[in-house]
């Protein structure tokens, strides 16, 4: 028998939604390695503005947070699935988050 209908036992198939742990910090090096991408990519990503990098003094270097990471990976997937560039990829993201910003709008005005 399955155990795929039990709400008591995990699936094996379900899925681990990604929670990005804020206080982890990881270098340009460490970011690219983990996103699977060079360093290149993950500069460009930053001078399009769909990363932002953490600064840390006192040596200005560059780190990244978890979520960064997961980002980079995103367009990374994008571009190597649909070959869009950067920009569209930027105005795509943009898009989302007023999608985002308007959905929670809509609850908030909702609740009244």
């Amino acid at each position: 028998m399955s155990d795929l209908g039990h709400p008591e036992k995990p699936s094996v198939l379900a899925l681990e939604l990604f929670q990005p742990n804020p206080d982890v910090l990881y270098s340009l090096d460490a970011t690219a390695h983990l996103a699977g991408v060079s360093r290149r990519s993950v500069l460009i990503c930053c001078r399009a503005g769909l990363v932002r990098p953490v600064f840390q003094p006192p040596h200005g270097m560059m780190a990244f947070t978890e979520e960064a990471i997961y980002t980079v990976r995103r367009i990374a997937d994008v571009r190597a699935a649909h070959g869009i560039d950067v920009s569209w990829i930027k105005t795509m993201f943009d898009l989302l988050d007023e999608v985002e910003r308007l959905r929670a709008e809509v609850r908030f005005l909702s609740k009244r």
